[in-house]
């Protein structure tokens, strides 16, 4: 269903609207929550300065915490609820899945410098009184995951809504991580370690960060090539050019991430003492922006999906209603 342009919006069009354009200002916020604590070394007094941390992750060990966890719950919540059944969704489902991970478990920290007033001897570490906050939030996140599955499938049962693949796809990767994060973090033997020492990247903060990243980069790989659909306004050639060009961006920078961490626990030394993964996050964070902004004018006027008016049981039992995405 598709709006028509110069038509007053309707109330579902206002609603798409304004979660597409809050996944851009939600960035935005998070950038401008960075560089004021960047130039702030000191709130009591206010003392200006400068103070880059190794990553964007890092801050969440400073006062800007509150904006840096609120923004990766708010985009998650976002994107779930413009998420629908085409192929996109899939990917967009699964990163928002793993979008409230990035800030329920930190990042570690090392050495001195790498967060204010904290210091890790050795070895990377999360600081010991935090870790009683991190458990009651991965215990929380297991539970509302599993809620969630449980939920939907009965409510689907219940209303006898076909169970699509993308259902089954979501729902497996999202049982699988909610058990895979609650042996990781409670399991004797294993949660002795917790988040850290999990193999290949090191922490399960790093993992997750890779996971959302990877998982947001299929959905520009799809819009940059995939013909479109009945029910939305097809991109333009420079829309779709950057859908491609986001796409490459971001898969690129996702390999240089892992080469980054790669570096920190080989300590090969490649990239010394400079920021590396602060930028590779920014880099990573503006294509994810650039992309929402860019669709959002593309599907300004369209109506879809779980926003679009459709009579009761007419669904498509192959799973032929569409997601906005």
């Amino acid at each position: 269903m598709t709006g028509t342009p110069g038509a007053p919006a309707s109330s579902a069009l206002r609603t798409q609207r304004h979660l597409r354009l809050s996944l851009v200002l939600l960035v935005a916020a998070l950038f401008i929550a960075v560089a004021i604590q960047t130039v702030v070394v000191s709130w009591q007094p206010v003392r200006l300065g400068w103070q880059v941390l190794p990553s964007i992750s890092h801050y969440f060990y400073t006062p800007a915490r509150a904006v840096f966890v609120g923004v990766l719950v708010a985009a998650s919540v976002a994107m779930l609820a413009l998420s629908g059944r085409r192929r996109p969704s899939v990917f967009l489902d699964v990163a928002a899945l793993f979008a409230p991970l990035i800030a329920i478990v930190p990042t570690p920290i090392r050495g001195e410098g790498t967060a204010p007033g904290l210091t890790c001897v050795g070895a990377d570490c999360i600081p010991t009184a935090l870790l009683p906050e991190v458990r009651i939030g991965v215990a929380t996140y297991v539970i509302v995951v599993v809620l969630a599955v449980v939920t939907t499938a009965a409510i689907r049962r219940r209303q006898r809504m076909a169970t699509t693949s993308a259902h089954r796809i979501v729902s497996a990767v999202a049982l699988v991580a909610a058990a895979g994060l609650a042996l990781l973090a409670f399991a004797p033997g294993l949660s002795e370690s917790f988040p850290l020492a999990l193999w290949p990247v090191g922490s399960v903060h790093f993992a997750a960060v890779l996971l959302f990243f990877g998982s947001f980069a299929a959905v520009p790989i799809v819009y940059g090539w995939r013909p479109a659909e009945a029910d939305e306004t097809p991109p333009t050639p420079w829309q779709r050019t950057v859908y491609r060009l986001v796409a490459g961006l971001l898969v690129a920078d996702l390999l240089f991430l892992v080469l980054v961490i790669l570096d920190r626990q080989t300590e090969w030394g490649l990239f010394g003492e400079a920021p590396v993964v602060l930028i590779g996050e920014a880099i990573a964070l503006l294509l994810f922006a650039w992309f929402w902004w860019e669709q959002t004018l593309q599907r300004w006027d369209d109506v879809a999906g779980p926003f679009a008016w459709s009579p009761a049981g007419s669904e498509d039992p192959a799973g032929g209603d569409h997601g906005t995405t």
